[in-house]
């Protein structure tokens, strides 16, 4: 992290700087056996203006966006005297700030305890843009960032809250620019034959695929436009 703050007793909040979708690895931390280590991810810290925040403390995360997503991992600790290394599995955020909660764990974290670990598709970047300008340098650079933490096997509608789906009217509007930036025929290649597969199986296409929790069937025709756009 680039900072790390204790707003609170027993309280940390770490900035990695930039915001990115992933994990935070704990490294050798020293903590008593049976405590936890609570770590809670955001992508903002409180300001004034949210509309569900009354009195906004600047020195703590907001998670209102991220609706019924938890955000959070647990490590429980074994008390192994040489230190302790672990990093959650299955499962991913997108975040910028963590909250690490330490109470009674005897944890007395330091920035070189935490690791942010940036998930993505392994898919090769193609194109290296530069501008006179600063402002569209960073906007590509932003651009190029967003793509790849929402290219997760499957193309996503976002990294945060509780959906992260396949939704297709992401992958309709985006996937030029995609292809512009990556080396994207091997990944939309794979989607592809499943947007296809459940149209075979059903008659339509549906607005997320694969088709599970929400959207509908047949698909907002600006949605499954995604079909002959990746196509």
């Amino acid at each position: 992290p680039v900072a790390l703050t204790n707003p609170r007793k027993g309280l940390y909040v770490a900035d990695f700087g930039r915001r990115l979708t992933g994990v935070v690895r704990l490294n050798r931390i020293i903590c008593k056996e049976g405590t936890r280590v609570i770590l809670r991810h955001a992508e903002i810290m409180q300001h004034a203006g949210l509309p569900d925040v009354k009195t906004a403390d600047p020195a703590m995360i907001y998670v209102g966006e991220l609706r019924g997503a938890r955000a959070t991992d647990v490590y429980t600790c074994s008390g192994r005297a040489g230190g302790e290394t672990w990093q959650p599995s299955l499962t991913y955020h997108g975040f910028r700030f963590v909250e690490i909660n330490v109470t009674n764990s005897g944890v007395r974290p330091a920035a070189a305890m935490l690791t942010a670990l940036h998930f993505h598709s392994g898919v090769a970047l193609r194109t290296h843009a530069h501008f006179n300008s600063t402002t569209l340098n960073r906007m590509q650079h932003l651009a190029v960032s967003a793509q790849q933490s929402n290219l997760q096997t499957i193309p996503t509608d976002c990294d945060q809250r509780d959906e992260r789906l396949g939704w297709m009217g992401d992958a309709s509007l985006s996937s030029e620019s995609m292809a512009l930036n990556f080396e994207m025929a091997p990944f939309f290649s794979w989607w592809v034959r499943h947007v296809v597969l459940p149209e075979q199986r059903a008659g339509a296409l549906p607005d997320v695929v694969p088709f599970v929790r929400y959207g509908g069937r047949p698909a907002d025709v600006s949605w499954s436009a995604a079909l002959p756009s990746v196509a």
